[in-house]
């Protein structure tokens, strides 16, 4: 990550947005060889929704896409400070166990469904307990509980700390303070983003702000 003062007059890649989806924009476009310009709005990157999320992770998806998704994610994570060659920020990996409970016998023969699909795909490790083992594992547990479906690989992460070293990893430009008030999507030419602190030209720009998104889409006639 390198911080700018003022704006460049282009770039590869704009991203508008620095938390999490944005940083790991930044850190995949510029691995490919991309010059990539990161624009946030706010004093800080990294302060707004990514800064409260609760950083959970789940290989317990209920369908393959998102599972190989995660999976990858999941692989990038596990030698994080190798993939992304820094050691300043450690995403804190914390397999502390993912369990879904379900309180009826529908509910329980979809968890059957979805475990039968995941062992499909390659994930085993996800254990189906009748009501007698989930209040033998967890205690706390309401009894109306019938079923439940859990693995303890599953868990938390720190979602500051992932944001942080994509950007670190990434070594893009990163201007704060910079909030965007236009995108022209050039036509045949460069798109033209419009900042507080000046315009920037782009060969492509990916839109990373958040519940803010749907504004600066607009911007581009999205």
């Amino acid at each position: 990550m390198r911080p700018i003062d003022s704006l460049p007059s282009g770039a590869d890649v704009v991203v508008i947005g620095g938390g999490v989806i944005g940083a790991a924009t930044a850190f995949f476009a510029s691995r490919s060889g991309l010059d990539v310009l990161v624009l946030e709005r706010r004093p800080a990157v990294c302060s707004l929704t990514t800064a409260v999320a609760g950083g959970g992770y789940r290989l317990q998806q209920d369908n393959e896409r998102d599972y190989r998704m995660v999976e990858a994610s999941l692989e990038i994570l596990g030698a994080f400070a190798e993939v992304t060659g820094q050691r300043r920020y450690d995403p804190r990996v914390r397999p502390q166990g993912y369990l879904w409970l379900t309180r009826d016998e529908a509910g329980a023969e979809r968890q059957r469904r979805v475990v039968e699909a995941q062992r499909g795909w390659g994930l085993d490790d996800v254990d189906l307990l009748d009501a007698d083992a989930i209040r033998t594992a967890f205690p706390f547990v309401s009894p109306d509980v019938v079923q439940a479906r859990f693995r303890r690989g599953d868990g938390f992460l720190d979602p500051k700390a992932l944001t942080m070293g994509f950007l670190e990893g990434s070594g893009a430009a990163v201007k704060v303070n910079c909030g965007v008030l236009g995108v022209d999507p050039g036509g045949d030419g460069p798109v033209q983003v419009r900042t507080t602190a000046g315009v920037v030209a782009a060969d492509a720009v990916v839109i990373a702000a958040g519940p803010f998104s749907g504004i600066v889409a607009a911007m581009a006639g999205l």
